[in-house]
């Protein structure tokens, strides 16, 4: 939708962001999960992420089997795949099944520089590409200063320290929810966009990316509200800061342009922070969007979360 200098990674082969894809690999259905996979590709996806993170399953063993068939996909296997897991383990099984440059997600500061050295060393020589989440010792950066602090610092190891390729470097600085209700989050859309900005100038070469549904959590159930949301905050993001990635549902993206006028603007004054009244607007919209759906099948469908 954006075209390609922004890549659509593909979140429909990940535990958190797909509840059908969560039923198949639960029950060891692979091949209907490689269906997912290609319908992925199929509808826009430039990357795959894959995620199998959790705690009924051995991710382990469900990692290197899902990227043993995959790779033998050929719909599959023409995009790159992103390795996420939140143990290291995880991803280096997946490593080494991997054909071509895959993506890790991710590394960060929270284990500890040492630790975070020592992974980054590994990815290094599989030649990987990494993803950098904005965490420290401290835990998560919420404010835009903080998500630049953490992002330097990190980059500063792992360009001077580690000698890890610098255009290999895949910048998350955390897309939180907004329209909660607390003040204290209202600005987390903005402050991510002027973040992604000064990520770019301070760490040359690096590119930023994004889990995009994070935004619009509060706002679950209604495709066409998350969707304009995301819209809105994509087009700041990509076309004033830069952002280079971000994971998302490829068949649901919407351009902002494709949103309607009297709902972008609701969008606008919600990304960008820019009235106190914009959660209590988009509740009422997403309330009257809701009137409009038709029920839910019974048992449930396997749409994603």
């Amino acid at each position: 939708q954006h075209g390609m200098p922004f890549l659509n990674i593909g979140e429909r082969c990940n535990i958190a962001g797909s509840r059908k894809f969560k039923r198949l690999i639960m029950n060891g259905d692979y091949a209907a999960c490689m269906d997912i996979a290609k319908e992925q590709v199929a509808d826009g996806a430039h990357v795959v992420d894959i995620n199998v993170d959790d705690g009924m399953l051995d991710g382990l063993e469900a990692m290197q089997k899902f990227v043993k068939i995959a790779i033998t996909e050929p719909e599959v296997a023409k995009a790159p795949f992103m390795l996420d897991a939140s143990k290291f383990e995880i991803v280096l099984a997946g490593l080494k099944w991997c054909q071509g440059k895959p993506i890790v997600n991710s590394i960060s500061l929270k284990v500890g520089e040492e630790l975070f050295k020592e992974h980054a060393t590994l990815l290094r020589k599989h030649g990987a590409a990494v993803v950098v989440m904005a965490f420290d010792e401290e835990g998560q950066a919420a404010s835009e200063d903080d998500k630049v602090k953490i992002c330097k610092r990190s980059y500063d190891i792992l360009v001077n320290e580690v000698r890890f390729p610098p255009e290999d470097i895949i910048f998350d600085p955390n897309v939180l929810t907004i329209g909660t209700g607390m003040d204290e989050h209202a600005s987390y859309g903005v402050e991510f966009i002027n973040a992604v900005r000064r990520i770019k100038e301070e760490c040359p070469l690096a590119k930023i990316s994004g889990g995009i549904s994070n935004l619009s959590f509060g706002f679950r159930g209604v495709t066409k509200i998350r969707e304009s949301i995301h819209a809105v905050f994509l087009e700041h993001a990509i076309l004033e800061s830069g952002m280079d990635m971000g994971i998302v549902n490829a068949a649901e993206l919407l351009g902002a342009d494709e949103v309607e006028p009297a709902l972008r603007a609701k969008c606008e004054a919600l990304v960008m922070n820019t009235d106190p009244n914009a959660t209590e607007a988009m509740l009422e919209a997403t309330k009257q969007e809701r009137e409009r759906l038709p029920p839910p099948p019974p048992g449930g469908g396997g749409g994603g979360g």
